[in-house]
């Protein structure tokens, strides 16, 4: 009898190209992809903050993606396989000075500047004061191309206006394509309709629950932006738009509005999300801000914002410089979804180059009328 039942556990939870499947709720198993070559944060200097990831469907078992930092001008391509990512070519996303090609007109938000606070600044604000980079915190990808968001936020530590942080970019999936990416300011507008969290925007993240962008998810025509905060009362935010409407040409500000669409999980804000075949997204969640607590995985109906907790992804830590560091889990994309088991790829901030690692889950059937 004890040999059956173990038999019988042991074919629900072992795939035999992944490992561990973890049952709904539970932790989820994670396995390291081997890196090729290097995801710069400069030129020959490892990203630790790799936030995003999008990948098209496989091609002869490889896979196109692109991957963003939060600290760059510039995304960067790479081929996915089984069991490696190598890191390919540079793709700039937006100059230092801003482009007067820009959809839309920039955003008028007032950031309260810790500087004029009274707070004393060190090299690291220095340095960060100095960048005009896009602040990256999410890739998505619907046909012909990659979306890239920023945060939508005032920087994290002297919480200053950048305007490269307000903008959404857009490029070729194609690497044969060297065509400029394109940039527009509209996301702010939609923001600024949406009721429940527009009193947010321009706040402080750690101090007032700030509005912060950390994920996106596209669906044809259909961009879903997540919203690392505000959480409130216990909500984290979807907020939906329309691709032709963000890059309607001209200098004019978005008429359009959004309702944001408030989502249960389980206290935490969105890291990053990944649009599922079905139509529902899968939604990486983890602190709003303070201490970072275990990232869980949710599946959430966009329209509605129900949502059902898939478990906790396991812990990823490596030695640096001979301390442990734990990875956040930041960039996430689903590599293969069936009607009751998904496959996905998730990145983690503070290791080099993202520590990426592949997961797999089963999925719950959709709950709709």
């Amino acid at each position: 009898m004890r040999l059956a039942c173990a038999i019988l556990v042991a074919s629900m939870v072992i795939d035999g190209s992944m490992g561990l499947v973890a049952a709904q709720g539970g932790t989820i198993p994670l396995t390291s992809l081997d890196v090729s070559g290097t995801f710069e944060k400069k030129p020959g200097k490892a990203a630790k903050d790799l936030s995003g990831i999008a990948c098209l469907a496989p091609q002869q078992g490889k896979r196109n993606c692109l991957l963003i930092n939060d600290e760059n001008r510039t995304a960067q391509r790479a081929v996915l396989e089984t069991d490696r990512i190598t890191a390919g070519a540079m793709v700039t996303l937006v100059d230092k000075e801003p482009s007067k090609k820009t959809l839309g007109a920039p955003p008028e938000v007032a950031c309260n500047d810790k500087k004029e606070a009274g707070r004393k600044k060190d090299d690291a604000d220095e340095e960060k004061e100095e960048k005009d980079d896009l602040d990256g915190e999410g890739v998505a990808y619907a046909e012909p191309y990659y979306y890239v968001i920023g945060s939508h936020g005032c920087s994290r530590k002297m919480n200053k206006f950048q305007r490269s942080s307000f903008i959404l970019a857009r490029v070729s999936a194609n690497p044969a394509t060297s065509a400029e990416a394109e940039t527009t300011y509209r996301v702010s507008d939609l923001l600024r309709s949406a009721t429940t969290i527009s009193d947010f925007l321009g706040k402080d993240l750690e101090s007032e629950n700030g509005l912060n962008i950390e994920g996106i998810a596209a669906q044809g025509d259909k961009l879903w932006f997540g919203l690392r905060a505000p959480v409130i009362g216990g909500n984290a935010y979807l907020v939906p738009a329309t691709v032709s409407d963000l890059f309607a040409a001209g200098p004019q500000r978005s008429a359009a509005t959004a309702k944001a669409v408030p989502i249960r999980l389980d206290g935490r804000g969105i890291r990053d999300l990944a649009a599922l075949p079905d139509g529902r997204l899968l939604v990486l969640a983890g602190a709003p801000h303070g201490p970072e607590v275990p990232f869980k995985l949710f599946v959430v109906e966009p329209a509605s914002g129900a949502s059902e907790e898939l478990g906790t992804l396991a812990t990823v830590q490596q030695t640096i410089k001979r301390k442990p560091v734990v990875g956040k889990a930041e960039g996430l994309a689903v590599l293969e979804a069936s009607a009751d088991r998904l496959t996905f790829v998730v990145l983690f901030d503070s290791l080099p180059n993202g520590a990426p690692h592949r997961g797999a889950v089963e999925l719950p059937k959709p709950k709709r009328n």
